[in-house]
């Protein structure tokens, strides 16, 4: 279950990250630490949209719309994969 915190946080890519293209899915280098994550092609889906700064309610809504997935599951896993992503320090959040 997210937070009323986690919601209203604003999502970036951070800067200093590539990505190339496998198909539907995805490949993500952290420049910095030389490491990289492979992306499945809805977690690539996610990352093409965080393109743009991106709320967890504004990527949720764009899911829904284009996937057929519930808008509560869909806020659960979209939350895990933004904590795995800021672990990985792929991104950076900010509160509202």
């Amino acid at each position: 279950m997210t937070t009323v915190a986690e919601a209203e946080r604003i999502y970036r890519r951070k800067p200093d990250t590539v990505a190339a293209n496998l198909g539907e899915e995805l490949a993500v280098l952290d420049l910095p630490s030389g490491s990289y994550l492979g992306f499945n092609a809805t977690a690539a889906h996610i990352w093409r949209l965080l393109s743009e700064p991106q709320t967890l309610d504004t990527l949720c809504e764009a899911m829904t719309a284009e996937f057929d997935i519930g808008k509560d599951r869909c806020r659960v896993e979209v939350a895990e994969l933004l904590e795995r992503l800021l672990a990985a320090k792929l991104l950076t959040a900010a509160d509202v």
